[in-house]
């Protein structure tokens, strides 16, 4: 099969932590890249549009240089939006002379204002919630490409949206070794980017109620004043320490020796990679049940799910109590396990992603979708 994987310029690929903008995860890059390896280990002939410095084994097209967050242009006359139009524009001209079967997009809107123009069907994954701006705007063209949720939880404010299928996200399961039992250190970590939306404040007055040492692994937009003013008068070095976006090797030996992993969200995250990144290393997930989370953990298995609210609540979970008040529970239970049960905790974590979140289940899903949209015609 010929695919065109339609990437950005935005952040090179792949989205290696120096490539990655303050404020950004690189999540939506990292996952394109993946399906873009992967689709050629499977005989695909794959074309991967993004900046001119990234990294792949496919034929890379690119009608920049540099990714735009890096290009010092930007913003002096030169703008990243025009030039993600650029590129877009360049994928559809390419296919309507025949070069690929398929389309595969990381745009939820921008890919869908020109997927009429060709014969070539065009696949959107969803990396974003369907609210605001975004769900104005796919009602009115909800049928111009094929979507793929990366959560059943993502479809609710949209429900009508031309969806193929729900694909979870995978990870390269043997690159996050698995750790039995943790480390004496009895830390609990936060990763990701540290923003109100994230619950980095919940998490950060949990730790100090608990008065259990908390490592914040993530990157701020340090002229905000919300880091400035709520977070950063926070980190003491005694029990709340900010160690910034790590490279991979040392980001998975602080999953492997975590008590658990903290993740109050407070909005409706899509899925959260991070998720399964930390269960792949064995370290069990306390969380809030928004978003994907009810979906990803399983309650009392490889974490502990908390109703944020008492006004909403998502299921009847092990933990009774809701909000912090609940998040401190199930953070007690875990710490006061004995380590038979802990142990076992971390094994089911494991087993958990090796069943439902390697890249082989989300790869081959990918390719049935491609396969099934192809072969029905657009």
């Amino acid at each position: 099969m010929r695919i065109a994987i339609l990437a950005s310029n935005f952040i090179r690929i792949p989205p290696e932590p120096q490539f990655v903008p303050k404020g950004f995860a690189g999540a939506p890059e990292k996952i394109m890249y993946i399906i873009t390896e992967a689709m050629i280990k499977k005989g695909h002939e794959v074309t991967l549009f993004a900046s001119g410095d990234s990294k792949t084994s496919a034929r890379l097209v690119a009608v920049t240089e540099l990714s735009t967050s890096l290009d010092p242009r930007i913003g002096k006359g030169l703008t990243q939006v025009e030039l993600e139009h650029l590129l877009i524009s360049k994928c559809y001209q390419m296919a309507k002379t025949g070069m690929f079967d398929i389309i595969h997009s990381i745009f939820d809107i921008r890919s869908a204002h020109y997927a009429p123009l060709v014969s070539i069907p065009t696949i959107a994954t969803l990396h974003n919630p369907l609210t605001g701006f975004r769900k104005e705007i796919l009602k009115k063209i909800k049928n111009n490409q094929f979507y793929v949720s990366i959560s059943d939880a993502q479809r609710k404010p949209l429900p009508d949206l031309n969806y193929v299928a729900t694909i979870h996200h995978g990870i390269a399961f043997n690159n996050y070794p698995f750790s039995p039992v943790g480390s004496d250190q009895d830390y609990m970590v936060f990763v990701g980017r540290l923003l109100p939306e994230k619950g980095i404040m919940t998490s950060i007055s949990l730790a100090k109620k608990l008065q259990k040492p908390l490592y914040l692994l993530g990157t701020a937009l340090e002229e905000e004043n919300f880091w400035k003013k709520e977070v950063l008068p926070n980190i003491d070095r005694k029990i709340v320490f900010h160690l910034g976006f790590l490279e991979q090797k040392e980001l998975v030996s602080y999953y492997q020796n975590a008590k658990l992993f903290l993740f109050p969200i407070e909005w409706e995250e899509p899925f959260g990679l991070v998720m399964i990144e930390a269960m792949a290393a064995g370290t069990p997930i306390v969380a809030f049940a928004r978003g994907s989370v009810p979906e990803v953990i399983k309650d009392g298995e490889t974490g502990f799910i908390v109703n944020s609210s008492d006004e909403d609540k998502r299921g009847d979970w092990i933990v009774k109590k809701v909000g912090i008040d609940g998040l401190c529970e199930a953070v007690e239970r875990i710490y006061s396990m004995p380590k038979d049960h802990y142990r076992q905790m971390r094994k089911n974590c494991r087993g958990h992603v090796e069943k439902f979140f390697t890249i082989e289940k989300m790869i081959d899903n990918y390719e049935m979708v491609y396969k099934q949209i192809t072969n029905s015609g657009k």
